[in-house]
């Protein structure tokens, strides 16, 4: 049986969700995985997939990343993958960051240590006010899932921005559906390393 959640967001089934290999027809990662097919992924290069929000409706990609740039950040945008609301870019649009492209560190927590081996995938909103878009939450999942199945291994943890930087941000917001996402891909732990 579908949780409230799911059948709140359209999502599958709870026992469908946690499987790692999708069970639709690509839909939104058709862009990440030509682009991913060409790239040289080092083995446990990633270990972390980490979610964000980016705590304003208006945005993407290029403008996100040419304002990371403007605050000196020298690879420009942190994250490594922006899924878009239907402001700047399409509702469900995975947009890829140079940060994958080139397979370097994010910029998107405080800590290094997590930067340097942390997936970094923010979803344009502010979930602090109102919750993901249907179309977000789907392609957020099919991401997550794709990586895992296909790419990273489904060792990689899983956590939210607030998780890795405690009492520094409420990134990804309340709205963002976090306890259902440690229900389907695990939680970080007591101790993070």
């Amino acid at each position: 049986m579908a949780s409230a959640w799911a059948i709140g967001f359209g999502i599958q089934s709870d026992a469908l969700a946690r499987t790692t290999k999708p069970k639709a027809p690509v839909r939104f990662t058709w862009k990440v995985r030509k682009a991913t097919s060409s790239l040289t992924i080092r083995p446990n290069r990633w270990r972390w997939i980490v979610a964000h929000h980016s705590a304003i409706r208006y945005g993407n990609a290029a403008i996100y990343g040419r304002a990371h740039r403007e605050r000196g950040m020298e690879n420009g945008l942190a994250y490594h993958f922006v899924i878009g609301n239907g402001v700047d870019s399409r509702d469900g649009e995975i947009e890829i960051g140079p940060r994958w492209l080139k397979q370097i560190k994010g910029g998107h927590v405080h800590r290094e240590e997590i930067n340097e081996v942390g997936i970094g995938i923010c979803l344009v909103g502010n979930f602090e006010k109102t919750k993901p878009t249907l179309k977000q939450m789907a392609a957020f999942q099919e991401l997550v899932n794709y990586l895992r199945s296909e790419v990273v291994g489904t060792k990689i943890r899983f956590a939210v921005h607030k998780e890795i930087d405690p009492g520094r941000t409420a990134c990804p917001g309340r709205f963002f559906p976090t306890a259902q996402m440690h229900q389907w891909y695990g939680r970080p732990g007591s101790t993070i390393v």
